[in-house]
């Protein structure tokens, strides 16, 4: 019978060896082993990873019972971190990938155990150290594209509907899309109702509740802070006077997806509501809240817009974004007038008209 021997750094110990069959103690733990799976230091032999591993027969317990050595049957003698990671739960599916395949990838890619549990916003990441932080990066990459790629789920906005505004834009409307009045591309359903004209202030991707929840209470906790600090020296409430057409992001006329109509700030040299909107538009991308953008920020009221064109399902070319001519619009109204608005609430929109009349659903509002 083989004498007793120390082992390497990893804290095993070869306790005894009889036909073939070693006794190694790991952990406080005892397994049963093949001896010819053991190098000349007495470890497990490595085969093609960066970890010792070797087959398991079986474990003996404190009272010398032999047990069999359930799950994968390997035992691995570096020493292994387990980390939990952060997961969207919208994006769990696809870590997943087809079949499982796209997590399978990554265990390969990585050398490391990944795990992912349905209803959990976390991955379980088993590994080495050194090798932890591939793993998460890996995993980011997949999670950031598929962010990127993700809709706009809401916006931040000031109403400016009146019924001054409500009235005039209405009259607007009847008369470019009267039979006498030739622009091609105009149709009902790209025209903004009067009752969702609004400034844009910027976007958010909120894909979960709490994520809302969140974006909600920065809304009603911090924004009264900001509006405070910035309308400090102000002796009026704010107002905007609604006139004049312009094109959205084009020089061509003929082919236009955009037209807006100008928030002007009459007689305020200081220009209160755009130091507002950038202040709350900063303090909103701090949090991590709102969607950076990678252009100024522009005030501006959508009256025309063709991502709200109508589609035919039957008609596969209906899905194309199909723009409109603005020309025989700009030439007759160009210097339309829309009146005065107060700037008088903050509103946390919801994308997709889904409301009463096919208005915005709110999810949270303050006061101006």
């Amino acid at each position: 019978m083989a004498s007793s021997s120390s082992s390497s750094n990893n804290g095993q110990r070869i306790v005894k060896s009889m036909q073939g069959i070693s006794l190694i103690k790991l952990q406080g733990r005892t397994f049963r082993v093949a001896t010819q799976s053991l190098d000349y230091n007495n470890r497990p032999v490595t085969k093609g990873t960066s970890s010792f591993e070797t087959p398991l027969s079986s474990e003996i317990n404190s009272d010398g019972e032999e047990k069999k050595v359930e799950g994968e049957g390997t035992l691995y003698t570096e020493e292994f971190v387990t980390i939990h990671h952060p997961v969207h739960p919208k994006f769990r599916s696809l870590l997943l990938g087809k079949g499982g395949s796209t997590l399978k990838r990554l265990r390969i890619e990585t050398g490391v155990r990944i795990d992912v549990t349905k209803g959990k916003d976390y991955a379980l990441i088993k590994g080495p150290q050194d090798k932890l932080d591939n793993a998460k990066e890996a995993i980011d990459r997949i999670i950031q594209h598929a962010y990127d790629k993700a809709r706009a789920t809401h916006f931040l906005s000031f109403p400016v509907t009146t019924a001054y505004t409500t009235r005039k834009l209405e009259e607007f409307y009847q008369s470019i899309l009267s039979s006498t009045f030739k622009c091609d591309g105009i149709d009902p359903s790209i025209l903004v109702l009067p009752a969702n004209i609004h400034i844009t202030l910027g976007i958010f991707k909120l894909l979960h509740q709490t994520e809302i929840e969140r974006a909600v209470k920065f809304l009603k906790e911090e924004c009264p802070k900001i509006i405070n600090e910035v309308m400090a020296n102000q002796d009026r409430a704010l107002s905007v006077h609604l006139r004049n057409l312009a094109l959205m992001q084009t020089k061509n006329p003929g082919q236009a997806h955009v037209l807006y109509i100008e928030p002007h700030e009459d007689n305020r040299e200081d220009q209160p509501l755009n130091k507002l909107c950038h202040a709350l538009i900063d303090k909103f991308v701090e949090a991590g809240l709102m969607v950076p953008e990678d252009r100024p920020f522009k005030t501006h009221v959508t009256l025309i817009n063709t991502s709200h064109r109508s589609i035919n399902p039957e008609d596969p070319e209906s899905k194309k974004r199909r723009p409109f001519d603005t020309r025989p619009i700009l030439k007759e109204y160009a210097h339309l007038d829309l009146g005065s608005a107060p700037i008088d609430k903050l509103h946390l929109m919801k994308m997709g008209r889904k409301g009463p009349g096919g208005t915005y659903i709110s999810e949270g509002c303050i006061s101006i």
